[in-house]
């Protein structure tokens, strides 16, 4: 899976959500959200949530339910997760995505983000 950006985030105050957009989903959950919307059908709907936890600098997947770390977001905007469960690496591979857009708008903003000092 690629990510794609950041759609959207929520800022805590112990953590922070960040719902992202991804790609290259694997082809059984694809098929699924084209059942799930036929003819209306996005491949640009999937996502991930991710946590970071402010007090420790930790990143998680947030689960829509137990083993559920995938979406799709229909054609009416409801949210279908999908029984899926990101491998480590991919974690990390879009944590450092997501510090990155962290540290930019630190930047833009001239504050300090001491939780972006912290090791994982």
């Amino acid at each position: 899976m690629t990510f794609k950006g950041v759609e959207d985030f929520d800022d805590l105050d112990t953590e922070s959500i960040y719902w992202v957009a991804v790609s290259g989903v694997p082809e059984r959950f694809v098929n699924e959200a084209k059942r799930i919307d036929g003819a209306e059908y996005s491949g640009g709907c999937f996502g991930m949530c991710i946590q970071h936890n402010l007090e420790t600098g930790e990143f998680s997947v947030v689960e829509g339910s137990p083993g559920h770390g995938l979406y799709y977001v229909d054609n009416l905007g409801y949210k279908h997760w999908f029984g899926y469960r990101m491998p480590e690496q991919e974690l990390e591979k879009i944590v450092r995505k997501i510090q990155v857009i962290i540290g930019e708008e630190c930047r833009e903003k001239q504050q300090v983000c001491p939780e972006m000092d912290r090791e994982r």
